[in-house]
């Protein structure tokens, strides 16, 4: 039987071959019409439904090499109304050659003239992330992997009462198994509360103001969205019981037709008498002051603000420039040496004019603690930060 390191070379030389083979295929009009699909700046008259796959691929020693596939798929659910909103579904799908995998649906659903916006997440994740401890100062020497299972199923659905006003349900399902590595490491020889991991079913609030002209590439607008939920004592065990409150401010304006100027504000509070560990808010991440590696620190709270200025120099291609402060933070109040900044660059290419989709590529900074290398992240996604 073939491993699976086996069957990754052989992908490659399928893959491989087929382009070599495409001229003698007659391919030559096909590669024409991928050519000014995604490199021309015409933009389609009617309003189409548009799927975008392309592969991934990164190298880690404690993943080795993780290989996959990721898509996007936009439509419309009124293509004749001019107001409603583009939907989405994203998906990814990775495998290691250490034979750990991760799997997200994530969907963003607007019905006709916005009256509805429903959106979902469905995750699967078998992969070891770094601990570091928890708070504002923790040391990468202190570092233990932590072989991480977990499965997410959320769902929210929102309605509009008023101008730009909405009120919504969500809910949702977590599942958590965690394992340390290392019998001397930070996790395994400490107590955390929830240390082998839990699960917790939540039932929460949300409203939303939002007046964006676009929610993918926004020129102009404001938008706020303040989330409360509530985690009751359904499981037995050291589980979660108690609130968690989630606020994400955006500001965006336009100076002119190619330069837009975007400000971020967000919160996450956890709130109950005992907090696993796994639950705690993090600061980092691909959305969130990038540069920082998510989960690097964390506590019961956390706060951020960013901004990006972004040029689109052509219609297929815009440079971005990011900064920020953000800070994690336990029952006191937040102590400002504890604030750390963040700044960075980006570019920005669109595959699809119409609805402004973008795929996303960034390198983030964070700071330089002592005895350390500066924090710096690569980030490739799709669609914007904020």
């Amino acid at each position: 039987m073939l491993s699976k390191r086996s069957w990754v070379y052989i992908g490659l030389v399928i893959f491989m071959g087929f382009f070599q083979a495409a001229p003698a295929l007659g391919q030559k009009k096909l590669m024409d019409k991928l050519i000014h699909k995604f490199l021309s700046n015409e933009k389609d008259t009617v309003k189409k439904n548009t799927f975008f796959p392309f592969p991934v691929a990164s190298l880690s020693p404690e993943t080795g090499l993780e290989y996959g596939v990721a898509a996007l798929y936009s439509f419309y659910l009124d293509r004749l109304d001019t107001i409603t909103r583009v939907s989405t579904v994203n998906i990814m799908l990775t495998h290691t050659t250490h034979n750990q995998s991760k799997a997200k649906i994530v969907s963003d659903i607007w019905s006709k003239e916005n009256k509805y916006h429903y959106s979902s997440e469905l995750r699967y994740w078998d992969f070891p992330y770094g601990f570091y401890g928890i708070g504002a100062n923790t040391h990468k020497v202190d570092k233990e992997y932590i072989n991480e299972k977990k499965i997410r199923l959320t769902f929210a659905a929102d309605k509009l009462i008023a101008a730009n006003y909405y009120v919504g349900l969500q809910t949702g399902f977590e599942y958590f198994k965690n394992e340390g590595t290392d019998p001397d490491g930070i996790y395994s020889s400490r107590s955390y509360y929830g240390k082998g991991g839990g699960k917790r079913i939540y039932l929460g609030l949300r409203q939303t103001y939002d007046t964006r002209d676009k929610v993918t590439y926004t020129g102009n607008g404001l938008y706020g969205s303040l989330q409360a939920n509530y985690t009751p004592d359904f499981f037995k065990g050291e589980q979660y019981k108690g609130w968690n409150l989630a606020f994400d401010g955006r500001y965006f304006r336009s100076l002119n037709d190619q330069v837009i100027l975007a400000f971020n504000g967000v919160y996450q509070g956890i709130y109950g008498s005992n907090v696993p560990f796994y639950l705690l808010s993090q600061l980092g991440g691909e959305n969130s002051m990038r540069g920082y590696y998510q989960g690097r620190f964390r506590d019961n709270n956390m706060a951020a603000l960013q901004a990006e200025i972004k040029y689109r120099f052509i219609p297929r291609f815009a440079i971005v420039g990011f900064g920020g402060a953000g800070a994690v933070f336990g029952e006191d109040p937040l102590n400002r040496s504890n604030i750390k900044p963040n700044y960075g660059a980006g570019i920005r290419y669109f595959f699809d004019l119409n609805k402004d989709l973008t795929l996303r590529i960034d390198y983030g900074f964070g700071e330089k603690r002592p005895g350390e290398k500066r924090m710096s992240g690569f980030y490739f996604s799709m669609n914007e930060a904020f």
